[in-house]
């Protein structure tokens, strides 16, 4: 699904990163590939995603949902509560599993995705590996259908709530952009990213990144 696709005509998806779940610093603790799934929202991550939701009630969201892990579902209760929404579970929208060593910290992880920047520089995205079975290109196409079958679901908005790594490959994909190119799209926590398929059938990313707790982005980590 890689290559150009029709997508549903005339639905709003609005793609979320999940709120904050560490202090944005280099030797921040990150977890392992056990504990990825059950890592939990700090206090401050709630407190901003109450922020996002009060801008969010007013939209008129037909459907949410969210990857599996716990920081993802959280995410999306908590901005959608005031629509009463059931959230959704869409297994493909796991974080890509990119790990440092054994007790490792942010600067790890980052220096994982100097890697995945190397290999999507000489390497088809089909055959760039990640920490688990599947190489990127299929984790991408995995997740394209995904979404596409939810939006299909809806006649005009859905929320959907994933991770920044995964994030920055959709919306580069929709945007056109090369992949080694689409890892530079910034998705801070909680951020909110718009995209509209128009009469056409074609994608329009209308928003990128947008912080609604945080407007003039002062407060963004940029990690």
């Amino acid at each position: 699904m890689t290559r150009p696709v029709q997508w549903p005509k005339g639905r709003r998806l609005l793609l979320m990163r999940h709120g904050e779940t560490y202090e944005p610093r280099l030797d921040a603790p990150m977890p392992g590939a056990e504990g990825d799934a059950v890592l939990p929202l700090t206090d401050r991550g709630r407190e901003k995603l109450r922020e996002v939701g009060a801008w969010i009630e007013r939209v008129p969201l037909e459907a949410a949902f969210a990857s599996p892990f716990l920081r993802a579902q959280d995410t999306a209760r908590i901005v959608t509560e005031t629509h009463g929404l059931p959230i959704g579970t869409l297994d493909a929208l796991r974080e890509l599993p990119l790990y440092g060593p054994p007790g490792s910290t942010l600067k790890d992880v980052a220096q994982r995705y100097i890697r995945l920047m190397q290999d999507l520089a000489s390497k088809p995205l089909h055959e760039v590996p990640l920490d688990g079975p599947k190489p990127l290109g299929v984790v991408l196409d995995d997740a394209l259908a995904a979404i596409h079958e939810a939006i299909e679901s809806v006649s005009g908005t859905a929320l959907v709530v994933a991770h920044g790594g995964l994030n920055r490959f959709l919306l580069g994909h929709w945007l056109g952009m090369p992949p080694e190119r689409a890892i530079g799209i910034e998705q801070n926590f909680a951020c909110v990213n718009v995209v509209e398929f128009v009469g056409s059938g074609r994608p329009w990313v209308r928003t990128i990144n947008a912080t609604l707790h945080d407007p003039l982005k002062l407060e963004a980590p940029g990690v």
